[in-house]
Order: structure tokens, then C-alpha cells, then sequence
């Protein structure tokens, strides 16, 4: 005999247990729910380092670089400047014998001729009228760097220093030729022409006595000074 149950309205059959649970009916409760589940979630998130990057170090970012300033350049050091090649100085005057053989040698004051005043030893130099005569010519032979001696073509003999003296004012004559210094000269150009007739032994000039232009004036030494009585034109 079948007994019969009697339940209450609105119960499911074959259910076990308690019923369910349902969600609030009511939306702000509803709401209330979602973001408390949503807060758990994150927190959980945060614990376990899946937001947070686990244990790496945080990224810093590059700070920006400082400019560079480019070196300033040094200005190079100024090389002195080349100086000016210095002016060629004029070489000294050296003296220049003529070819050798007979020459003639003019005062450049009177035009005159030297000559002597006779033919035996000692005779005096002295001027004479211009003939081209023997007596009127001088050998040149040379006797060293740019040093002479002066024979007397007529009579063999040398012009010479009397004495061998170093005195201004002593007189020029012919001697027999022996070549020591007081026979010997330079010929030292002027620079217009003539030449100064140079005693090696003393340093001094043959000049015609007191710049006398006249036949018979005596030939000496003297200091040299260029003066035009010391002047020789050589021809």
C-alpha cells in the first residue's frame, strides 16, 4: 500500500540536501559582490608577483646624457717668421795685377808717366812726360797672392821703399831686384779705374810729393787716403 506524501509547494523532487544558494536578487548587492571578488583577485595577483615583476629590479630609466662640449681647439703656434735673407755684403777688394810684361803706369792727377830720374842704383822715381820708352816701363812679375814686384824694363832693376823705411814720406827709387817686402806691391783697384800702388812691408801708397802735376815731381809713400795723387791708371 502505497503512502502518500504530502510536501510542500514548489519542492523539486530527487533533490538531495539543501537547495543551493542563489545570488541576491538585488543588483547593488550584486554589484557590492563582483568588486570585492575582483579586489581578491588583484591582491592575489600582487602576492604572487604576476603584476609585480617578481624579484627583478625595476627598470630605471637612462638618464639623459650631458652634452658634450667639443674641445676648444688650440690655436696652432705661429711659426717666426722666415727672416729675410740678409743682403749680400760686397766682397773685399782684391787686388788684381795686370798681365804680366811692360806696363805703363799714368798719374790720374797730371797724366804723366812714372819714370826715373836716371839709370844707375838709387835713381829716383819720378814723373815724366808720357813716351813709352824703356825706362817709362814696369815688368810685372809675379810674387805671391796677388803681390808684384816692378822691374824697370831699360835697367833691369826694381822699384823699392828706401831703406826698407815704413815712414810716410820716403822716397821710391829703383835698387837691384833681391824680392824682399820693400820691392813688393799690390795693386789694389779703386773702383773707377785706377789703382793704388800698395808697399807690402809698410801698408802705405805710392803718391807723387805734395800732389805735385809736374815733370821732375818725386814719387813716395804715404799713408793711403784714395786721394787722386795716389791714383795709377795702368795701360
Amino acid at each position: 500500500m502505497t503512502e502518500e506524501r504530502n510536501d510542500p509547494a514548489g519542492t523539486v523532487y530527487g533533490g538531495r540536501g539543501a537547495s543551493r544558494p542563489r545570488l541576491p536578487r538585488d543588483p547593488l548587492m550584486r554589484t557590492a559582490l563582483g568588486v570585492g571578488l575582483a579586489g581578491v583577485l588583484l591582491g592575489v595577483f600582487f602576492a604572487t608577483g604576476v603584476l609585480g615583476g617578481g624579484d627583478s629590479a625595476p627598470v630605471v630609466p637612462a638618464s639623459a646624457g650631458t652634452p658634450s662640449t667639443a674641445p676648444e681647439s688650440t690655436p696652432a703656434a705661429s711659426e717666426p717668421a722666415a727672416s729675410s735673407p740678409a743682403a749680400p755684403t760686397a766682397a773685399p777688394t782684391t787686388p788684381a795685377a795686370p798681365a804680366a810684361g811692360p806696363r805703363v803706369f799714368r798719374a790720374a792727377a797730371s797724366g804723366l808717366c812714372l819714370g826715373l830720374d836716371g839709370t844707375g842704383e838709387r835713381a829716383p822715381a819720378q814723373l815724366a812726360v808720357c813716351t813709352g820708352g824703356p825706362e817709362q816701363q814696369w815688368v810685372v812679375n809675379p810674387a805671391g797672392p796677388d803681390v808684384v814686384t816692378l822691374t824697370n824694363a831699360a835697367t833691369g832693376q826694381c822699384l823699392d821703399v828706401e831703406g826698407a823705411s815704413t815712414d810716410d814720406g820716403t822716397k821710391l827709387l829703383q835698387f837691384p831686384c833681391h824680392g824682399q817686402a820693400n820691392q813688393q806691391w799690390r795693386l789694389t783697384p779703386t773702383g773707377t779705374g785706377p789703382v793704388l800702388l800698395v808697399a807690402v812691408h809698410s801698408g802705405r801708397c805710392g803718391q807723387v810729393d805734395d800732389g805735385g802735376t809736374e815733370v821732375g815731381d818725386d814719387v813716395e809713400q804715404a799713408a793711403c787716403a784714395g786721394a787722386v795723387e795716389q791714383q795709377w791708371t795702368v795701360a
